[in-house]
Order: C-alpha cells, then structure tokens, then sequence
C-alpha cells in the first residue's frame, strides 16, 4: 500500500474525525468565493450607477478577508496536528519512518485542500445570488439577480487557496522533524501552570482601560483634540489594549482567586472544580481571549458603524441637502422648459420654489483653516437670504452692516466646531468682511465646490461692479426620493458648463444639484458600506468562534482523565454538564463584555462627534453577533461533553 492509498484510507475511515478540519476551510473558501464572485458580478457592478468603481473597495475588502481565511485554516490545521500527535507516534512506533510520515501527512492535507475547493467554490456558487439580491437591494438599485460564474473569482478563489493549503501542508511536513517519540505521547498531558495573582497589574489594567475611555469621550470641542488629536485616538486604543491583556492575566485571575476562597461560593455544588479548572487554564488562553476581545470590539465597531450611517441615511441627506433641486437658472428658454417640467411633477408636490440672484467670486478665508486663500464665494444679499431662510422654516433676525456677513455649514464631520465667528474673509480683490455668526445649518446642497456667505445688500450691490449676476433656483417637492427622472431632465436643460464637477472649476459655473442624485448615491455607498462590514464581521465571528471552540476542544482532551475520576468518586452526568457549561460560558462571556464596553465607548464617541443617533444600528450589531455566538457556544459545550464523556 503507497502512502497516497493510506491517506485516502485514513480520510475514509475517520471522516467523522476529519470534518473538524474540513469545516473551517470549506466555510472560508465559500465565504471567499461568493465576495470575490460578488466583485466581478457585472449586474452588481451595473447596479452601481453612481458609484463609479466599486472594485477598489471590493479588492480591499478581499485581502482583508482572504488574511483571515487563511489564518482561520492556520488555527484549525494547528490544532489538528496536536490533536493527532499520539497517532503520529504510533506511526512512528510501528516503524515507519519520519519522511514517511511527513509525506503520509502532505497528502492527507492535499486531498483534504482538493475536497475543500470543490465543496467550498460549490457552496458559494449556491450562494452568489442570495448575496448578489441582498447587496443590490441594500444599494437601492431594481435588478434581478441571476445565476453567474466568475472565472476570475474561480481562478482567484483557487490560486489564493492551493497557496493556503499548500504552506499548511509543507508546515505539518516539516513538523514531524521537530518533535520526539517521547514529546509526541505526552503531548496531551502537558498543562499550564496554576497562574498567580498580581494585584499591581490587575489595577493596572483598570487604570489603561478608565483612562482610555476617559481620552475617547473627551468633547470634541476641548482643545484637548486640537493639536494632538490623533495622537490621543493611538494613545486611547494603546492603553485599550494594554488594559484588555493585563484584566484577562492579572484582574480575572485576582477575581477567581478571591472567589475560590469563599466557601459560600466555592464550595457549593460543581463551583470548586470549575473555579480550579479555570484557574489552571487560565494562562494559556489570556492571549486568545485578549485577542478574541479585539477582534470582537473591531466587529461590532464597524458593524455598528455602518449600520447607522445607513439608519440615519436620510436624516443625514436631508441636513447636508435641504433643497431637492438647486441650479444655475438658464438664460434661455430652457429655464421655461424646467418650470414647465416642475409643473408636470404636480403642484401639490410642490413646496417651494424661489429665485435668488447670486454672486461667485473667488475669496480668501484661509484664517478659518478649513478654506484655501483662493476658493469660490457664493454670495448672497441679507434680503434675498431672510426669502430663503423663511421657505426653509428658518427664523433669523439679524442685521449686517457692510463689515459683517454670515457663514454656515460647510460639511465638516465635526458639526460642533465653530470655525469661521470673528474670521476675515475677504471678497475679491478689495472688500473684506469679519464673520460674525456661524449658522449649523445648510443654506446650499453640500454638494457644490463653493462656500455660501450673506452679506449686507450695500455691499452686495458694490459687488456688483466686480463680478456678474446669476441667478439660482431653490426647489423642494415632497416626493424627491422618486424623482430620478426629473432630476435628469432639470439637469440636461441646466448644466452647461463642462468643468462643473471638477475640483477647481474656472468662474462662472452653472451649477445643479438634487436631492435624488445624491440620495442614490449615498444609498448606494453606505449599502456598499453595510455588506462588506457585515461580509468581513461575519468572517471575524467565524475566526473568534471557532478560536475557543478548537481551544476548548484542545482542553477537553486532555481532561478526559480527570473527568473519567470523577466519575469513579460519584459525579453524575447532569452535574458534569452543568461544570462544563460554566466553565465555558465564562471563557465565552468574558471576551465578550469586554468587546461591548470598549466598542460601546469607542461608538458613543463617535456619536457625539458626528451628531447622529447611533444607539439603535448598534444594538442590532449586538444582537446579531450574540446569537451567532451564542450557537457557538451550544455547539461548543455539546462537543465538549462528547468528547470527556467518552473516556
């Protein structure tokens, strides 16, 4: 019989024992093929209409989850190999030599890397539609999926992966080199040590973890984040981190140790041996459960992030765009042709619509430090503003006088942040002006490459000699989501300026923006956003979970013996199940409360600093990764009790 004949028989007969290493790189070469499927998919990349290359992110998104995959296969071979190391040593018992073994090994991981593709690129051809509906609809678009095949992906899924499996194979290869006969039988019964508490390193990680938290909720309007301000987001995330290791080393061991000797706790019923048990194993998974704890705070954090920027989507359109259409009225017929086209839409459909007379000259208001010395003015008469602001439903009652003028919103993240009261600006070539109030709302669409200021109508009429008169229309209909076609039409009979979208257009410029263009766009963007955070969160899910379940597995092991003698001194079954499941639960939970007070603050931060709601969209990520983790944990205590129950 050939060493290949013998790793198929090996396959054949211990198959049960073999899924253990199959699952993890099936589900990570399915999960990579359906988002690289997803990435060449031409009815996905079509659906993008406004977006224009959605690759890049998709490509970013790959190497990202490729890395994971391939780290995921790492773990699972790791512990697969240590699992086998008895029998490696009978192999080696029987006489077969080390090269023998090692190629026996090579093998088995080839056939088993061979299975894999074609059962994971199987699974994931399954489901590239499902997940081709869900990300075109969460971009707004009204295609119908179908059934497609990527040769790209086919190719890329299979060259990505045989390198994978390859190094894991030439890694159990070079293994069997490295360990004795003596070390490969007592692999299972090496332990950690019984780890002390240290009460300076436990206060310690209390002390990184507050003082992270207190730099991160620091308002973002202290002159705490003006000039060091990402020095301190790295000094947050260093201490969060720091802290994270030394409570799992230090504090959780301190905790035990105080709960072990109170007999209260200690002594009643399976308390004693589960308190011992962990206690005795703690040392050897702080570093797995501080890196689970990151990872899970990662999760939820761009999880929760993603979700609310698509939750608050409308909300945030509606402040950064509170006009449905404004545009450059045309000084031919074609601005009848827009009335005309306005007036089809219905006027009960109608808000509003106004005319202002406008000016665009270049300005400097540098001092703010958000413009350059050289950057596009709208200017607009304190009248003409006070017939704008009164159609908005904005109250003002302010008087300029011809050193004074208003600016607004310019679209900063920091919606807080005051930077433009008592600023110069200067106007052209001669006038300058003192900003006297910052007004945090939108008087324009963002979405145009110039800044709004109201000046006093004497010096709006001065301007007058310096630059030309144009004149703007502000309209707002109430069913502006369905206006597509509308908006395109306004925007043929408006725009005719070629440099209208480029970043530093010559003046004048015809300018048109709507409601709808961007509405589609930021659908499409934040959808985009939410699939490859929730694609990636789930592939971070699947990594952490199965991290503690190959762990526990690893640890199940080697306590057959000890479970097999307490059985002998009368422990039942129910009272077994219920030490496992504490045991367990607790190296699940900790990990977890961890991730949800450090993403929880890291979210609230954000929160504030870009005011919006952000509480619900997180609860959601939460409760979706809770219950994916809750079925690892079942699945976990169901295999651990199989595995010490047949001793």
């Amino acid at each position: 019989m050939t060493l290949y004949e013998l790793a198929k028989k090996n396959l054949r007969h211990n198959f049960k024992q073999y899924i253990l290493y199959l699952y993890p790189m099936i589900s990570s070469i399915a999960i990579y093929f359906t988002f690289v499927s997803l990435q060449y998919n031409k009815q996905v990349n079509d659906s993008a209409v406004t977006v224009e290359k959605i690759g890049p992110a998709f490509s970013a998104a790959s190497i990202l989850l490729f890395i994971f995959a391939s780290l995921f296969i790492w773990y699972s071979n790791a512990f697969f190999i240590k699992k086998r190391k008895k029998e490696i040593g009978l192999y080696s018992l029987f006489g077969m030599r080390k090269k023998q073994i090692a190629k026996l090994l090579f093998n088995e991981i080839l056939i088993l890397g061979i299975l894999a593709l074609v059962v994971g690129i199987g699974i994931g051809f399954i489901f590239t539609k499902l997940f081709s509906m869900i990300l075109i609809k969460l971009m707004g678009a009204n295609q119908i999926a179908a059934f497609t095949i990527s040769t790209k992906a086919l190719f890329q899924t299979c060259a990505a992966f045989s390198i994978t499996i390859l190094f894991a194979a030439l890694y159990n290869y070079q293994m069997i080199y490295k360990y004795t006969l003596l070390q490969l039988f007592q692999a299972e019964r090496k332990g950690e040590g019984l780890p002390k508490a240290a009460l300076i390193p436990a206060a310690l990680s209390i002390i990184f973890i507050l003082g992270g938290y207190t730099i991160l909720l620091q308002p973002s309007t202290s002159n705490f984040w003006k000039n060091n301000g990402f020095l301190f987001i790295l000094l947050s995330l260093l201490a969060l981190l720091l802290g994270t290791y030394l409570l799992l080393r230090s504090l959780s061991i301190w905790v035990l140790n105080r709960l072990s000797k109170l007999k209260k706790i200690s002594w009643k019923g399976v308390h004693l041996i589960g308190i011992s048990s962990l206690l005795y194993r703690i040392k050897g998974s702080v570093l797995i459960l501080s890196v689970i704890a990151l990872l899970t705070t990662l999760t939820l954090f761009s999880m929760g992030t993603a979700f609310s920027f698509y939750h608050n989507m409308n909300s945030l359109l509606k402040f950064t765009s509170p006009h449905s259409f404004m545009y450059t009225v045309p000084a031919d017929e074609n601005a009848k042709r827009i009335e005309e086209q306005i007036n089809e839409n219905g006027k009960s459909n109608l808000v509003y619509s106004i005319t202002l007379p406008y000016i665009e000259i270049q300005g400097d208001l540098s001092e703010s430090s958000r413009l350059s010395d050289e950057h596009p003015l709208l200017l607009f008469s304190e009248s003409d503003y006070h017939r704008l602001a009164e159609k908005m439903g904005v109250k003002n009652s302010f008087t300029l006088n011809d050193q004074q003028a208003i600016s607004f919103y310019d679209g900063s993240l920091d919606q807080k942040e005051d930077p433009y009261t008592g600023k110069r600006a200067r106007l052209g070539d001669r006038k300058e002006v003192t900003v006297i109030s910052y007004e945090r709302y939108s008087l324009v669409n963002q979405w145009i490459f110039a800044f709004p200021i109201v000046i006093s109508d004497r010096l709006f009429q001065q301007m007058k000699s310096e630059a030309e008169v144009s004149q703007m229309q502000f309209v707002k209909i109430k069913n502006e989501k369905a206006a597509g076609k509308l908006a395109d039409n306004i925007q043929n009979l408006s725009v005719k300026d070629e440099n209208l979208f480029e970043d530093s257009p010559e003046l004048p410029v015809s300018y048109f923006v709507s409601f709808y263009h961007e509405y589609q766009k930021m659908n499409e963007t934040y959808g985009l956003l939410v699939f490859i955070s929730s694609f990636l969160g789930f592939v971070f899910l699947l990594a952490t979970g199965s991290m503690l379940y190959y762990k526990q597995l690893t640890e199940a092991f080697s306590e057959r013996s000890r479970y097999k003698t307490l059985k002998k001194i009368g422990m039942n079954t129910k009272q077994i199940r219920q030490s496992i499941r504490n045991q367990i639960r607790i190296v699940f939970v900790l990990p977890l409360i961890i991730a949800i007070a450090h993403s929880s603050v890291i979210i609230t931060a954000l929160s504030n600093f870009l005011q919006i709601n952000m509480v619900y969209p997180f609860l959601v990520a939460i409760g979706l990764y809770i219950l994916i983790y809750y079925m690892y944990y079942l699945f976990t205590v169901s295999k651990y009790y199989r595995i010490v129950n047949d001793c």
